[in-house]
Order: structure tokens, then sequence, then C-alpha cells
């Protein structure tokens, strides 16, 4: 999965020379914490909400320009770069946004509700259903066999997730019309730990 895919592509952009308090407007017109700067069509810098409040004194908003206070080599990723390698940068580098560049020119901007709205949607969070969470068995085949048993019940496997930690992982199965009690009645009965139900 790429970034083209989750991007906002509607970007609000802002020049270099503009005034604090014309990217603070813009930035409350249209609900964005972050502009990407552009000056020639050409991506130069970004400049966020947080940046403007901590360096900028109320009195200085007049004299300040966005050129002042933007980061200059800002973190971007390309319409091409893995949806997961984006994240992590993000995580990693406790950013808020990624502007996604093309040829020196903003294409989009990848934001951490962007992410968040990808991770709803490829786990099926907003779908009806109900998560059954189970510790697999340390035998070859115990991830089939969990299917299985779903599938005898049933259930329609909407998305699979991990927890991993450090001394066991905890396999989460989100399913849709499924005999959810007797999926877990089923694996306890096979042995199977940490079965849980959550609807």
């Amino acid at each position: 999965m790429k970034v083209e895919s989750w991007m906002t592509k509607d970007v609000i952009t802002i020049g270099p020379e503009a005034g604090i308090r014309d990217s603070l407007m813009v930035m409350k017109q249209h609900s964005v914490r972050h502009l990407p700067v552009v000056k020639d069509g050409l991506f130069i810098g970004l400049v966020t909400l947080g940046d403007m409040k901590q360096a900028i004194l109320a009195s200085m908003l007049e004299t300040f320009k966005v050129s002042d206070v933007m980061l200059k080599d800002p973190i971007s990723v390309t319409k091409d770069t893995a949806l997961e390698k984006a994240a992590r940068i993000i995580y990693e580098e406790n950013i808020g946004c990624l502007p996604v560049i093309e040829k020196k020119e903003v294409i989009g901007i990848l934001t951490v509700n962007d992410i968040l709205k990808a991770f709803i949607d490829i786990m099926g969070v907003l779908k009806s259903g109900a998560r059954i969470d189970v510790i697999l068995k340390s035998v070859h085949g115990s991830f089939d066999e969990v299917v299985a048993i779903i599938e005898q019940k049933g259930g329609h496997i909407i998305s699979v997730g991990m927890t991993i930690n450090d001394e066991e992982t905890v396999h989460h199965f989100r399913l849709s019309g499924a005999e959810n009690e007797a999926i877990v009645q089923e694996l306890i009965s096979l042995g199977y730990r940490g079965v849980n139900v959550i609807e």
C-alpha cells in the first residue's frame, strides 16, 4: 500500500513572504495545522502551527514572515513510498505530517489523521462485527486451524492483526457473521490460550 492512496491531495500551501498572522488565518480557515511553503511552484519548506506558537510572541506577529519560522529541510516522501514506511517515519521522528513531493512540487500531504484513517479502514474497525483474540499454539499450522474453526462457525474474517510483546504474540481476528461464543469454546477446548471476544 502506497502513500498516494491515503495522502490528502488538495493541499493548502503558503508563500515564504506571507506574514505569520496570514498563515494562522489560513490554517484556521482550512482547519489545518501544517502548511507546505512553496516558491515559484516548488516546495521549499514547511510551517506548522506548533512551530509558530512556540517561536512567535503575539507582539511580533507583524514583523515575522513564514520564511523566518519554517522548517527549511523537512522530511518528505514520494507518492510511491510505502504507507508503513511513512507511518514509521512519522512515529520515529515524532512529527505531525509528511509532505509528498514529486519533482520538487507538492502533490500531497500525509498527516497522522490520514494514517489513522488508513489503519481504521484496513482493520475494519468501523464495520459491524466482533474481534476474537487468541494466542496461537507453538506448532506449525495453528493459524490455519484457527481460520478453519472461524469459517466452520460461519465467520467471515475482515482483518487480522497482532500485538507482539516480549513473551508472546496475540492474534486479533476481526469477524462478521460468526457464532462468536461457539468459536471461543472450540478454541479453548483445543488448548488455545488468551481466547477473548470483544463485541
